[in-house]
């Protein structure tokens, strides 16, 4: 199933945990198997680059089992590694001045050789714009290979959105034995039935605060661009997308109202460099995709009227649109579900509803 160079990468990187040192390594042969076959002569040098602690677990592990029981235990959990002597690994992430040694994947690791795109989003996200984030991962799925996290809310909502209109991947912070948050569970096994999981940890790697930016940085890596739906004055999805402008990628973040506290981080962003995305034409214009927009969907004067109002408004209650429209109760009420049953607004709860386009 792997070959020896693939072996050695693996052997190297569950006996090494800095990323960094791992690599420094591999150089210092040339590859991970000439280090593994030299590894008596390279000794004091192993030592010095690495500790003496890691030199001897590497020179004890080479007469040992332990890299058999370590293949068995990856095949017994259904992890696939894909390292960077495999020609699965992803060029976009080759690019990056520290690509981890080994990508830890569950599910089809086929789909990295796909086009790929991160959409993520803070914990805290208003309903409308989890709605909206929705949309745009359904909707890019179609083009590529939709990357997020597992936290609540818009990471989440985006993974359902690319789930639902095809494959997604979930980037984890830690090793496959865990689930963070436990609510993750259920979307995370459904991303791994119908797309892919993947961390640069080993599966028994335990959740710790720092892998997080650490995590960030594939996110941005893998992909050709970044879609931030939501970030706080001090979100972690900013490590995201700075990481992603740093490799050259593009960066695209949702307006917020002023003074909306989950949208600080983007309209920061859109300040600094990210571009202004309130369509899908303006991500997939800029990868040679051609794209018409929902507006094409034919309305009726009375759902053109109420569907420009939640355009302009963002969203609104219906005692506002039904002033405003002069439509009646009942009148109203059919035309906002006909304009749900053609995907353009949604209900945000509360007798409220969202444009969705």
């Amino acid at each position: 199933m792997y070959t020896r160079e693939e072996k050695a990468d693996i052997w190297l990187d569950g006996l090494v945990a800095d990323a960094a040192k791992k690599l420094r390594l591999r150089a210092l042969a040339g590859t991970s198997y000439a280090l593994a076959e030299n590894f008596s002569r390279l000794r004091g040098k192993v030592a010095e680059l690495a500790g003496e602690g890691a030199c001897r677990a590497l020179e004890a592990s080479l007469s040992s089992g332990y890299v058999r029981e370590m293949f068995e235990t990856y095949a017994r959990k259904s992890v696939t590694c894909v390292t960077l002597s495999s020609k699965m690994y992803p060029a976009q992430l080759r690019e990056i001045s520290d690509p981890p040694l080994v990508l830890y994947c569950r599910g089809d690791a086929s789909l990295l050789a796909r086009r790929m795109f991160t959409v993520v989003g803070s914990r805290h996200t208003p309903p409308a714009v989890l709605k909206q984030a929705e949309r745009f991962a359904r909707e890019l799925s179609a083009h590529f290979l939709v990357l997020s996290g597992t936290a609540d809310g818009g990471d989440s909502a985006a993974l359902a959105g690319a789930l639902a209109g095809g494959a997604a991947c979930a980037v984890l912070a830690h090793g496959h034995d865990y689930f963070v948050p436990e609510g993750s569970r259920r979307l995370r096994q459904e991303a791994e039935s119908r797309g892919l999981t993947l961390s640069e940890y080993p599966p028994a790697t335990e959740p710790r605060p720092y892998y997080y930016p650490a995590r960030n940085r594939l996110l941005a890596g893998l992909a050709e661009g970044v879609l931030v739906v939501s970030a706080g004055e001090k979100s972690g999805t900013r490590s995201t997308a700075d990481r992603a402008y740093e490799y050259g990628r593009g960066v695209y973040a949702f307006p917020h109202p002023v003074g909306a506290a989950s949208g600080v981080g983007c309209n920061a962003l859109i300040k600094e460099y990210a571009k202004l995305t309130d369509n899908l034409v303006d991500i997939l214009a800029d990868f040679g995709i051609n794209l018409t927009e929902a507006e094409e969907i034919p309305l009726t004067p009375p759902e053109r009227t109420v569907f420009e109002m939640l355009r302009g408004q963002g969203e609104a209650h219906v005692s506002f649109l039904s002033e405003r429209s002069g439509l009646p109760a009942h009148e109203l009420n059919a035309v906002l579900m006909l304009l749900q049953m053609k995907g353009l607004i949604a209900p945000c709860g509360g007798n409220r509803w969202a444009a969705m386009r």
